[in-house]
């Protein structure tokens, strides 16, 4: 079923009403891992917009041989999954009971000590959870500032440039080996709000998710 035009105008309200004073986050990032090879799809770029715990965008790289130019657009509690190929959009409503969104960086398999080590909060995790600092050093030409945590059979190093205080890598290992990385090739923060990044784009067509049958 087509959704209706009242979903999206309801949406766009709601944004057209957000405090003015909301500053958004973007970053654009690398994922790296031994397990993937560097020129394949899963080591593209992505691009995460964040509007505090209520927006959010994800721009993937287009994906020709499956058909798939991804694009996620969160205004809670709407989501829409896109698909920027076809011109089409999957609707659905966060049933709650919270409206809170969250950008993990490790999957629900990680300790539960990982849960609050997000995009757009890396720093505040390591600060949080009291982590050591190591001794200054350059990658690939930029000089960075390291913090370290280890928890379990698990050690992460956040490196952030000591000119901007940004982060530009976090390296993640398990029993000493490389697990995976993220690369920030940019990351800006308090930006001015863009209500065009929260809703879907122009000319897509839009249905609805079927709802999950209940037990």
């Amino acid at each position: 079923m087509k959704a209706t035009l009242l979903t999206v105008f309801v949406a766009i309200a709601q944004l057209n009403a957000e405090n003015p004073k909301q500053l958004l986050t973007r970053i654009e990032c690398r994922y790296i891992s031994p397990e993937i090879q560097p020129e394949s799809f899963a080591a593209k770029p992505k691009i995460f917009y964040i509007g505090g715990t209520t927006y959010f965008r994800a721009e993937e790289q287009p994906d020709p041989p499956l058909g798939i130019h991804g694009l996620i657009v969160i205004t809670e509690p709407d989501i829409w999954i896109v698909n920027l190929i076809t011109h089409t959009a999957q609707h659905s409503i966060d049933p709650g009971p919270t409206f809170n969104i969250h950008h993990p960086i490790f999957d629900h398999n990680a300790p539960k000590e990982f849960s609050t080590l997000e995009f757009g909060r890396e720093s505040e995790f390591f600060s949080s959870h009291h982590a050591t600092s190591l001794p200054p050093r350059s990658l690939e030409g930029q000089r960075c500032e390291a913090s370290e945590f280890t928890y379990a059979d698990y050690r992460i190093v956040l490196y952030t440039r000591v000119e901007t205080q940004k982060p530009f890598h976090l390296d993640v290992f398990r029993d000493d080996k490389p697990y995976f990385s993220y690369r920030y090739l940019s990351y800006e923060t308090d930006l001015p709000f863009d209500a065009n990044l929260f809703r879907p784009p122009n000319g897509i067509r839009i249905v609805e998710a079927k709802p999950s049958n209940s037990k």
